[in-house]
């Protein structure tokens, strides 16, 4: 059967996308590669905590916590799949009013059997009382991919402490742990794709999708000099910022 082709449908696929539905696109396809991204570590939690419980001799309450974990990491994954779905379908999730130190404590909450298994303290001092306009999911993903790559750089245990305060119109988040810290070598790279340094088996897309995602917000984030690693994460509270790419302005 001869192969017919079709002139329009060719013309079609070559012509030039228009700049704001080109924007679109890649907005979605990053969206869908963070999204992607962060479905590695609910699995990681999953694939490990199924390995103990066939390996290991387990007291009853080994078992319920172990189950507890797998239990919370597929909840976590069928979201993070059906935020996926949505973006397939061109949608995408509104802003809310969103608690930071809520989002915070679910970050916690997520890298609490981590950080145990590894003897690491968690230490919070949240003094944020008003709200951030921002997409939950989104600024969730930002939380936990931060405490998620402290919990990985400390394998053999250390401290992560996390501070959020307000000042006149801004919040400041500071994450930070007491592993190896940053190498020199990619200090100036480290917000680009693909660099990575204290994760085995890490993508490097962790930290440049969440730095899109705070500015996305209206908002900053960047590394300081620590005795590990510490980062700061500025928000506006106040709405109307959305998608305002670049630095919020704050007045302290």
């Amino acid at each position: 059967m001869q192969t017919k082709i079709v002139p329009s449908i060719v013309h079609a696929a070559s012509a030039p996308i228009p700049e704001g539905r080109q924007g679109r696109i890649s907005g979605l396809d990053q969206l869908s590669t963070s999204i992607l991204h962060d479905l590695r570590n609910p699995l990681a939690s999953i694939y490990g905590c199924a390995e103990m419980l066939m390996d290991l001799d387990l007291t009853p309450e080994q078992v319920r916590r172990l189950s507890g974990n797998i239990h919370q990491a597929a909840g976590r994954m069928r979201e993070l799949l059906g935020n996926l779905f949505d973006v397939t379908q061109g949608k995408i999730a509104a802003a809310e009013p969103c608690s930071i130190s809520e989002m915070i404590m679910r970050a916690c909450e997520f890298s609490a059997a981590a950080a145990h298994n590894q003897r690491i303290e968690i230490s919070l001092d949240l003094q944020v009382q008003r709200e951030i306009h921002a997409v939950r999911g989104r600024m969730e993903r930002v939380f936990i991919n931060l405490v998620t790559n402290a919990v990985e750089a400390m394998p053999r245990g250390g401290r992560i402490l996390i501070a959020a305060r307000e000042t006149t119109d801004c919040a400041l988040i500071e994450v930070e742990d007491s592993g190896p810290g940053i190498p020199a070598e990619i200090q100036d790279r480290l917000f680009e794709p693909f660099v990575s340094a204290r994760k085995k088996d890490g993508l490097g897309l962790g930290l440049a999708t969440s730095l899109r995602t705070v500015r996305d917000h209206g908002g900053e984030m960047w590394s300081e000099a620590a005795v590990g690693a510490r980062f700061v994460i500025r928000l506006p509270l106040k709405e109307g910022v959305m998608k305002a790419y670049g630095a919020c302005q704050c007045n302290p």
